[in-house]
């Protein structure tokens, strides 16, 4: 009987440039690496070689902690199941994507990585594994690797990459029956965009969201919100696109180190769209996770309230599940959106899709809101605790253990300036010792990651599993509160 052997490479292919201004963004690809220990090593029974530039920091004891948050009796499985991971890295800590790293044939290391990795895929193939190579997203660089391995990714073609851009979402929204928030059609101009946001603007709406189309933008950083405000927007068509085109440069952008100067010359490679900002009684963003296997199969895999900063335009953690008010339409028009995409060619891999969820008054409206041809920022947290809990969710998309649900919040950004220094071991320890650890009986508790960013940038990512809201989010409150304990003594 065949096993699992993994070679995971998380490499998040946006901009370069993108990638350098965001804060511990270049260690972004070991956010799911504790997942994958427990899901492929301790709950599939493989291997898992896992590649992250620059260097895990405190590798061994992170490897030994998620190791055991499913805890093993004997020594000598416990030490099997230690050389069943191994971390392979590159003291790399540049703003290039991992897998441009890890290609590098200039680089005598990158080289040498490339070789341990064509070992580990023949070993564990002469022992039998089924071996394949994990990625975020469609890559032509992985594509490459995952040839000369004579293994499969598992994620979409690389060709299909430009059906993750805004305005291919749109009309893949449309194909679905996906409700839309009204918007714009792609421009490549500043004086397509005013002329677009011109007619937005005829129907009544002043306050708009800008979206550069390409997919080298995620969690809302190539976004920017224009408040026309009480600016005067003369009746004629050419006034009012001239009158547009003068406020475009006061739009506040989400990415807060561009200049309106630099954005307006995104443009023309990028494209751009803009929608109406929506407003209601409440908005919230839930998202809808699937998966398309080789034979066209759309699953529903998960579904999320996310929770957004950056005025509502950034993706900083998810509640899962999504709200039972709107979760049964999320999941319908997630899959069919799905299934358009298959008809697009798609034949396997993640995708996700960002909705907005609109309440007047008791009734909630689903909008479509964007479309990610990958691996979203949910998956790590969510692979984590299906692991942990050994289930999936439900018909109704819940998690139910023993009887009981379990339901989670999740994120990547608990960060104080007062963490930098703190070592990664030091809050596995502190941790481990309180009553926050993951407890395997009551399967409860907390779970940390992207450790490796709390020594330079004062941050990390933790889950919080508990038996409802309220318990997940008082464990994620008091997880911070320790953090902060330890550098204020």
């Amino acid at each position: 009987m065949s096993y699992p052997a993994v070679v995971s490479v998380q490499s998040r292919e946006c901009s370069p440039e993108l990638l350098e201004r965001l804060s511990g963004s270049t260690l972004f690809p070991e956010r799911p690496v504790g997942a994958s220990i427990v899901s492929v090593v301790r709950r599939g029974g493989g291997s898992l070689l896992y590649v992250t530039a620059p260097a895990m920091a405190d590798a061994d004891e992170q490897v030994d902690y998620f190791l055991g948050l499913l805890p093993e009796e004997r020594e000598e499985r416990r030490q099997a199941l230690r050389d069943r991971v191994e971390v392979g890295s590159l003291d790399d800590d540049t703003a290039r994507w991992l897998s441009t790293k890890l290609l590098d044939a200039g680089s005598p290391a990158a080289g040498a990585l490339r070789e341990r990795i064509h070992e580990f895929v023949t070993r564990e193939r002469a022992a039998g594994a089924d071996v394949r190579l994990d990625c975020f997203e469609p890559s032509v660089n992985l594509e490459k690797l995952a040839a000369s391995l004579g293994v499969p990714t598992d994620q979409a073609d690389a060709s299909a990459i430009p059906l993750g851009t805004k305005a291919a979402g749109r009309r893949i929204f449309r194909d679905a029956q996906v409700p839309l928030v009204a918007g714009t059609d792609e421009a490549r101009s500043v004086a397509g965009l005013a002329e677009g946001i011109a007619d937005l603007v005829d129907s009544g709406h002043r306050r708009i969201v800008i979206k550069l189309s390409s997919t080298e933008f995620g969690a809302g950083m190539g976004n920017a919100l224009l408040d026309l405000g009480e600016i005067a927007v003369p009746p004629g068509r050419e006034e009012a696109v001239a009158a547009v085109a003068a406020a475009l440069p006061a739009a506040d952008l989400v990415d807060a180190k561009l200049t309106w100067t630099r954005y307006a010359g995104m443009i023309t490679t990028s494209g751009v769209l803009a929608e109406r900002w929506v407003e209601g009684d409440e908005v919230r963003s839930p998202s809808f996770q699937g998966r398309i296997t080789e034979d066209g199969t759309v699953t529903a895999v998960s579904t999320h309230d996310q929770v957004l900063g950056g005025a509502g335009l950034t993706y900083v953690g998810s509640r899962f599940p999504a709200d039972a008010a709107y979760r049964a339409e999320v999941l319908r028009l997630g899959l069919s959106v799905g299934a358009r995409l298959v008809e697009n060619g798609v034949r396997r891999g993640d995708y996700g899709v960002d909705f907005l969820a609109v309440r007047e008054g008791t009734e909630w409206q689903i909008l479509g809101c964007e479309l990610n041809l990958r691996a979203t920022g949910t998956k790590h947290g969510f692979t984590m605790a299906t692991a942990l809990l050994d289930t999936m969710p439900d018909a109704e998309g819940e998690l139910v253990v023993d009887g009981s649900p379990r339901v989670y919040e999740a994120s990547d950004a608990i960060a104080d300036p007062s963490l930098v220094g703190l070592r990664p071991s030091a809050l596995i320890d502190a941790v481990r010792s309180s009553p926050l650890h993951y407890d395997p009986v009551t399967r409860t508790g907390v779970v940390l990651h992207m450790l490796s960013a709390l020594p330079t940038y004062g941050k990390f990512g933790a889950i919080g599993i508990g038996r409802d809201r309220e318990e997940s989010a008082r464990l994620m409150r008091e997880l911070r509160a320790l953090a902060l304990a330890l550098v204020e003594r």
